[in-house]
């Protein structure tokens, strides 16, 4: 048995779970960032140092949607499963 095949399987399934699992959680932060911005836009007093920058510079995907998620989420937990059946099978 490929016990290096085993666990990344089992990393990779435990990862994308969290995904299936809640994708709203993170497709929230999207929402967040861009009202944040908004209101630093429109003069709002920033809550630390750059944080203005920091907001232009790191944007998170807005491609994202839940559907999405828990689709890609779906497809890493079934990669992880078939690395997990291929090390015990071969």
């Amino acid at each position: 048995m490929d016990w290096s095949l085993v666990m990344s399987g089992i990393a990779l399934v435990a990862i994308s779970y969290s995904g299936y699992r809640s994708p709203e959680r993170d497709v929230k932060g999207v929402v967040g960032w861009q009202k944040r911005l908004s209101e630093l836009k429109a003069g709002a007093d920033e809550k630390y140092f750059e944080e203005r920058r920091q907001l232009e510079a790191y944007p998170p995907p807005k491609h994202m949607t839940p559907y999405k998620l828990k689709w890609v989420s779906m497809l890493g937990m079934s990669l992880g499963l078939a690395f997990i059946l291929a090390a015990i099978f071969r």
